[in-house]
């Protein structure tokens, strides 16, 4: 009976190593938002400072919606750079995902491959785009600034620097 006790607590043991082996450190997420108006136009900037996990780049997809009430105003644009000070990311896909997981910036699969929203993030640069839906009769992409109805979830693909540093900031207009 010793014996059997010394094998489980050994096998218990063992097993809590290989899962902390193999757990993934979740990246993080900040977000502030910010309210103003230009001339008569009411604006939004909700903003997403984005580390990269240590042991895997990526971030975890990020519900915004909820952070600044965003239900009936339109995405205008999403612009994408590197945090200030910070590690440098990857050149990675963005998407701004509906509750349908259709992508605001165009994607044709709702977020594997992008279109507005491909390479948006980059190691130097500030980069910049604005809404798209692919229309399936057409087979093309058109810009369309769509308004919101519901949560939309942030979405990054493809940031295969760890601890990447950057910043993502959507503008709604209402």
């Amino acid at each position: 009976m010793k014996k059997l006790f010394s094998i489980a607590c050994a096998l218990l043991i063992a097993s809590v190593f290989v899962y902390n082996a193999l757990a993934v450190t979740p990246g993080t997420v900040t977000t502030t938002v910010t309210s103003y108006l230009r001339g008569e136009t009411r604006m939004k900037n909700i903003t997403f400072v984005c580390i990269g996990s240590v042991d895997a780049a990526a971030i975890p997809d990020t519900d915004f919606n909820e952070l600044g009430e965003v239900t009936g105003w339109y995405l205008y644009s999403v612009k994408a750079y590197p945090t200030s000070g910070g590690t440098a990311p990857d050149a990675a896909d963005v998407f701004i995902l509906d509750e349908n997981d259709m992508d605001l910036l165009g994607s044709i699969d709702g977020g594997t491959t992008a279109y507005n929203g491909l390479n948006l993030i980059h190691a130097t640069l500030t980069k910049m785009t604005i809404p798209s839906y692919y229309d399936t009769r057409a087979g093309s992409n058109l810009n369309y600034f769509h308004m919101i109805d519901g949560t939309l979830t942030l979405k990054v693909s493809n940031q295969a620097t760890n601890s990447a540093d950057f910043t993502i900031e959507c503008t709604f207009i209402q």
